[in-house]
């Protein structure tokens, strides 16, 4: 919660501070330069940049939402150089050394919580009960779904951002095409034309930094959730391979 927090503020932090940078920019840029048409499609033009402003918040917020959360995945994927599970061609593991690899995945969860040991820890615990490794087998594949789904529930606000930016531009536009209508009876002279083509101009490019600030973290996103899939992937996949396969079957097969 104190890192979500840190974020929360760094990201207001970050947005406001490039905003007034930008906004500084265009006061000191000539009005009809190329330079000048950019850093107000940026957001140099206050009030109406304050609808930049608000994405540039969420884009940051999202961006170290999903920082939070690559580096959750560093720290479990930590777990595999541990040496937890004997790793040894044609090594079987007989129940007492099942019993023995339950207790040392409950010590090691006192120094750390990872989820690679609560899976091996579980999948021990479920063989000393059922002493049956395809019960085991199952239960491994159904636990392994659920840490991904409870990862998928953590996911939600980077969702939810990444829904949110090109709507806040949407309500950029709206509100520079309802201005844009207001001053249309002004539209006679130069003066009126140029009112109405600058509000028209609002309108347009809060829609654009939206769009581009969506697109950009919705990749971040999808690179970092692809990362978490492989992560639970290999924890099924550890375990199956190095506990599962090596538990000795005490049920003689029944010719």
């Amino acid at each position: 919660m104190n890192e979500r927090y840190n974020s929360l503020i760094l990201s207001v932090s970050i947005a406001v501070a490039f905003s007034l940078l930008v906004a500084l920019l265009t006061l000191a840029m000539p009005s009809d330069s190329f330079a000048n048409r950019i850093l107000v499609l940026l957001g140099g033009n206050f009030p109406s940049g304050l609808i930049q402003t608000f994405c540039y918040f969420l884009f940051f917020y999202g961006l170290f939402e999903i920082r939070r959360l690559n580096k959750n995945v560093e720290a479990e994927n930590k777990a595999f150089g541990l040496g937890l599970l004997p790793e040894t061609e044609q090594y079987v593991l007989l129940p007492d050394d099942v019993a023995k690899l339950k207790l040392q995945m409950i010590e090691l969860e006192r120094k750390g919580r990872f989820l690679l040991v609560d899976l091996i820890k579980k999948a021990c615990t479920k063989y000393r009960s059922s002493h049956s490794i395809p019960e085991t087998m199952d239960m491994v594949s159904k636990q392994s779904a659920i840490n991904q789904r409870n990862s998928e529930s953590e996911q939600s606000l980077i969702r939810y951002i990444a829904w949110a930016i090109p709507s806040v531009g949407f309500v950029g536009t709206v509100i520079g095409i309802a201005a844009s209508l207001s001053e249309a009876s002004s539209a006679v002279n130069v003066q009126g034309i140029e009112r109405v083509t600058a509000l028209l101009n609002i309108a347009f490019d809060t829609t654009l930094i939206a769009l581009v600030l969506s697109l950009i973290l919705m990749y971040v996103y999808h690179s970092m959730q692809s990362r978490v899939e492989q992560m639970h992937t290999n924890q099924e996949s550890y375990v199956l391979e190095n506990l599962v396969n090596r538990m000795f079957n005490e049920r003689p097969v029944v010719q």
